[in-house]
């Protein structure tokens, strides 16, 4: 009966929807954070210093102000290098809670996309900002339903967010989340925001192609064909293709398909755990050769 609730739980978390449209106010965000920082002396200060991913040469300094009791959602405000030539990153809030043998340590960062003369890009900011938020909450939510619903000391889950800037070029940034849910074993989840820097637009993998180019089918097959190679130079590589279970097999990537351009400028697909393989392959990417989409991609995005 325990095993049922743990998977079921891990189903929810797998089941979490990425939301699409992203919408949240940066600037009451930055307010409160320095009403609270006023606050400081009454409170219990955590002063460390964080790595920027990406290639960033100065550490940023994060202060959290942590509460007495319960779950504590810590709010930082940071002085930081700016990343790249339009974006900037701090983590401004973490969540932390130990309740039930069950912990979660969600770290939720925003995002500040600046045009080129230096103003702030308030539309684009808006959007990541709020659509990282939507997401972190959601996972925040489902962690404290599964902790009531556990019972005193009957759950044993962990939950760990963190995020990193895995690609920060002249065209793009891109920020990814990976999100780990440990039970009995672990699920890997991954989330990636982008930014087009010529445009200062948010955009998914539409984005870095031509008008009416078919990349889909260009890079599904692409995808398919390195499955058989692997699968043919390693017995213990499986794959989701050809199958006896038709319906399971991986047909196609989709327009929201989870992608990153690589610090060799290669496309990167990336599945989740399950998603095409069993769970024992944990989340798989695929590096598409740039050849591959030769005439598709727009310029600049990929080498």
């Amino acid at each position: 009966m325990r095993d049922k609730k743990l998977e079921n739980i891990r189903q929810d978390y797998g089941n979490i929807r990425i939301p699409e449209e992203l919408l949240q106010r940066v600037e009451a965000g930055i307010q409160q954070a320095k009403e609270e920082k006023q606050m400081e002396k009454k409170s219990k200060i955590l002063v460390y210093t964080g790595r920027v991913a990406g290639g960033a040469a100065a550490a940023m300094l994060v202060i959290i102000i942590m509460a007495n009791s319960g779950a504590t959602i810590a709010h930082a405000m940071a002085k930081i290098p700016v990343i790249g030539a339009i974006a900037e990153v701090v983590t401004f809030r973490e969540y932390e809670s130990a309740q039930n043998n069950m912990e979660a340590n969600i770290k939720i960062p925003e995002v500040s996309v600046k045009n080129e003369d230096g103003t702030v890009n308030e539309k684009t900011t808006q959007k990541i900002n709020k659509s990282i938020q939507e997401y972190t909450d959601e996972i925040i939510a489902q962690y404290e339903a599964d902790v009531e619903a556990a019972g005193e000391g009957e759950g044993h889950m962990d939950v760990e967010l963190d995020y990193s800037i895995i690609t920060d070029n002249d065209r793009l940034f891109s920020i990814r989340f990976d999100q780990l849910l440990v039970m009995a074993s672990g699920t890997q989840m991954v989330k990636i925001y982008h930014i087009d820097k010529q445009t200062g637009e948010m955009i998914q993998l539409s984005g870095l192609f031509q008008e009416g180019a078919d990349y889909i089918t260009v890079i599904s097959e692409n995808i398919k064909e390195q499955m058989k190679e692997q699968m043919a130079a390693d017995e213990s590589v499986m794959y989701y293709l050809d199958s006896e279970i038709p319906e399971w097999d991986f047909q196609s990537i989709k327009e929201e398909t989870t992608f990153y351009v690589n610090e060799d400028g290669k496309l990167t697909i990336v599945f989740d755990e399950y998603q095409v393989a069993p769970g024992y392959m944990g989340s798989v990417e695929f590096v598409i050769p740039t050849e591959a989409v030769e005439g598709l991609a727009q310029e600049g995005f990929l080498k």
